[in-house]
């Protein structure tokens, strides 16, 4: 069976430290007790940990909140997110986007991962 040290390999990232505390309090409204060995935090909080599998929350619901979410940086002549850089970089093994599709297209960054990404709607 799966002991609660499965939650030690997995983080959620998020774009806002109030989503951190959302997805704290529905896990524990779900009875997940192993959530408080998740790794739950945003992007800033996170640099220089990883974990093995990443959940990353780009949940946002309007057009404006993506210059919240999405910022580019010139590195050596190339356009990079880097919070997305992030938190793709801190998966070792799988690495999970959540959310629309639609919208996240609009950001540049986002547009080429969803295009080379395996995914799932749901």
């Amino acid at each position: 069976g799966w002991g609660p040290e499965w939650a030690d390999g997995v983080g959620v990232i998020v774009p806002f430290r109030g989503q951190a505390a959302c997805i704290r309090r529905a896990l524990a409204a779900e009875g997940v007790a192993e959530a408080e060995r998740m790794a739950i935090d945003t992007v800033e909080r996170y640099q220089g940990s990883q974990r093995d599998v990443v959940v990353f929350s780009a949940v946002v619901s309007q057009p404006y909140q993506l210059e919240i979410l999405s910022t580019q940086t010139n590195v050596s002549g190339t356009q990079v997110d880097r919070r997305l850089n992030v938190a793709i970089t801190r998966a070792r093994k799988q690495f999970f986007l959540v959310g629309n599709p639609e919208l996240l297209r609009h950001a540049p960054a986002y547009a080429r991962l969803l295009d080379e990404m395996e995914w799932v709607r749901a």
